[in-house]
């Protein structure tokens, strides 16, 4: 069995292959003529082989063998491109993902599939074989065994053995190699077969790095001689040069060894956590310094300052690019338009902008249940698409971009946007809205597209239809700290937006008051302060407002909210301008207690609990305080 470590690395970057296949293939079935998408499928297939064989992974080895074959004939022209032998390998690579999890996970092909599947490939690239009179594969190359390469060294001419003093190996592996580290490793174990290996530079702990460049020497001492050990370092598969000598070589590694590593994602949210509690412990240390003076406050601010410069790095040190989550959807919009008979052109814009890798593993689910809704309800097919006068090629976008501190990612697509009337009708029949509501507006028509069971679709499909799209996606947001919107316009396309902050665990919120108690409100959604100024109120739609420089925003009042009235009204009241997208609403407050950096507890919330609850936090003198959801109040 390979070490975890190496099965770990396999599997990721094995993901990442099959993510550039997939890619590629997206490509290349856009035009067919195309020559670069297939020599960049074949490398990765070539790659994906290398990998699997190498860690023992036969079957594996063989389907992705398989494959390249057939990518062999296509990019030779010994068999001709047709759309049916794209979908086999577009087969191929989901089966080969399927295989490499297995394999990892110690398992194997029970039901013969991938068996199955490797036959099939290897019937469509018979052309290729044929002509180039290629000897049938194997599923793994015998491994020699010791006795047989000492057989096999003194039979050969000339050969050289190694004299004492001990002598040095340097061997360098091919830039294009893949999984260097653990190639390296599998050379190490060969030689040790034949001798003592010792003084191993850089060591073997470095195999495992990012940077490392696959050159790398050590001490052997052996009876074997130069051509049997060079041909145990030449079977591990991709090395460019060995050389022997009597002094040790310097790498270069040696120098790059500490500039990154791969770091377990369970580490760094324990490490998160650790900090979310330094911080509460720094702002309870300042609290008690304050007003102290000297040196004990002087420390305080030192530690606080500290703390602050740590929990930036390891916030940091989570932010992923969203298009790790992003490049899995081309594939999926691409099988969801051959199931539909539809049409569609992907586009992704974006993908740089970075988030909190534990908010961005929770987005995958909500974006796919949005993009499945607008690939099945909102484009139309090609047909109705060319009557109204459109492409019949139909558009969904997804696009991520920055807003203060938070993220916006869109859905929009270029359909026959929601029939809002339609939608009223149909709610108002199953009790969803009421009978006196006239028109759906897009915040009525979210809060109704979102309860659960409701469905535009005439029949549920296997891509959408039950009525649990929206709601999943709204829930998802809501729990992230987010919110979700939606805009249409009939015949003209919709937009999702899902808004999301850029990290969860720690935020800066603003500390208001009302009656008597504390709440939290993210700064991330935060536009301004004012005062509340009796002169400037006004209403609209039977509901009081505030003119603040001539925008009139709906207020909220957080002592009314919260039903707690203790003590008298202040006759000056500070006012929180809320603004969520073009949403905003003026949250009437006590009072105002300045910033603070919370940690967001864990929130089991009791049955019942306002939506406008967004979680709880502990504050610097130790009392927990509700965070308010400013998406809920808007």
């Amino acid at each position: 069995m390979p070490a975890p470590k190496y099965v770990a690395l396999f599997l990721a970057e094995g993901r990442e292959h099959l993510g550039v296949c997939n890619r590629l293939l997206l490509e290349w079935e856009r035009d067919l003529a195309a020559t670069e998408p297939l020599g960049g499928l074949f490398r990765a297939m070539h790659n994906l082989k290398g990998m699997a064989a190498t860690m023992g992974y036969g079957p594996v080895a063989e389907l992705a063998h398989r494959a390249e074959n057939l990518l062999d004939a296509l990019r030779t022209g010994k068999v001709a491109v047709t759309p049916d032998l794209v979908q086999l390998l577009f087969r191929a690579v989901d089966a080969l993902g399927s295989a490499i999890e297995s394999a990892a996970a110690g398992g194997e092909d029970e039901d013969g599939a991938q068996t199955t599947l490797a036959a099939e490939l290897d019937r469509a690239g018979r052309a290729s074989e044929q002509a180039h009179g290629a000897a049938p594969a194997q599923s793994k190359p015998a491994k020699p065994s010791r006795k047989t390469r000492a057989a096999d060294a003194s039979a050969a001419p000339g050969s050289v053995p190694l004299a004492a003093p001990p002598q040095f190996v340097t061997v360098v592996i091919r830039p294009s190699g893949v999984m260097r580290g653990a190639r390296a490793a599998l050379i190490l174990r060969r030689v040790e077969a034949l001798g003592a290996v010792s003084a191993v530079r850089p060591p073997a702990g470095a195999f495992e790095r990012e940077e490392f460049d696959g050159r790398f020497s050590f001490r052997l001492r052996a009876s074997a001689t130069v051509e049997a050990i060079e041909a145990a370092i030449r079977s591990a598969g991709d090395v460019d040069r060995v050389t022997f000598s009597d002094v040790i070589a310097t790498t270069d590694t040696d120098a790059a060894v500490g500039r990154q590593i791969r770091v377990d994602l369970d580490r760094l949210d324990a490490m998160m956590k650790q900090v979310g509690e330094l911080v509460v412990a720094r702002n309870r240390l300042v609290e008690v310094a304050r007003g102290n003076g000297g040196e004990i406050e002087s420390l305080a601010g030192r530690v606080a300052r500290l703390v602050s410069d740590l929990q930036t790095e390891v916030v940091a040190a989570r932010m992923t690019p969203v298009e790790e989550v992003f490049d899995r959807f081309p594939r999926v919009v691409r099988d969801m338009a051959r199931e539909l008979g539809k049409r569609i052109a992907f586009e992704i814009e974006g993908g740089e902008i970075e988030l909190d890798r534990s908010i961005l593993d929770e987005l995958g689910d909500p974006l796919l249940h949005l993009i499945r809704n607008a690939a099945d309800h909102g484009l139309e097919g090609p047909a109705d698409r060319t009557r109204a006068g459109k492409s019949a090629e139909g558009r969904i976008t997804l696009t991520a971009l920055r807003e203060r501190r938070t993220v916006a990612i869109r859905v929009t697509d270029d359909g026959r946007g929601i029939d809002r009337e339609r939608i009223l009708a149909k709610a108002k029949a199953i009790g969803f809205a009421d009978a006196g509501v006239e028109m759906l507006t897009d915040d009525l028509l979210l809060r109704v597209l979102a309860r659960p069971g409701f469905s535009t679709a005439e029949q549920v499909s296997g891509i959408s239809g039950r009525g649990v799209g929206v709601e999943v996606a709204l829930q998802r947001a809501r729990a992230l700290g987010g919110s979700l919107e939606v805009q249409s316009e009939l015949g003209r396309g919709t937009t999702f937006t899902l808004r999301v902050p850029l990290t969860l665990a720690i935020v800066r919120a603003l500390l208001a008051e009302a009656g008597g108690e504390r709440y939290a409100v993210p700064l991330a959604y935060v536009a301004e302060t004012v005062e509340f100024d009796t002169r400037a109120v006004t209403a609209i739609r039977n509901r009081e407002a505030l003119i603040v420089r001539e925008r009139v925003i709906p207020t909220v009042h957080l002592r009314d909210l919260v039903a707690v009235h203790l003590g008298d009204t202040p006759s000056r009241r500070p006012t929180i301008i809320l603004e969520v997208g073009e949403r905003r609403t003026a949250l009437v407050v006590d009072a105002l207690l300045g910033q603070q950096d919370i940690v967001i507890e864990p929130f089991d919330a009791p049955r019942g609990i306002p939506p406008y609850v967004g979680g709880a936090t502990i504050l610097a003198d130790g009392v927990p305080a509700l965070i308010l959801d400013a998406a809920a109040l808007v």
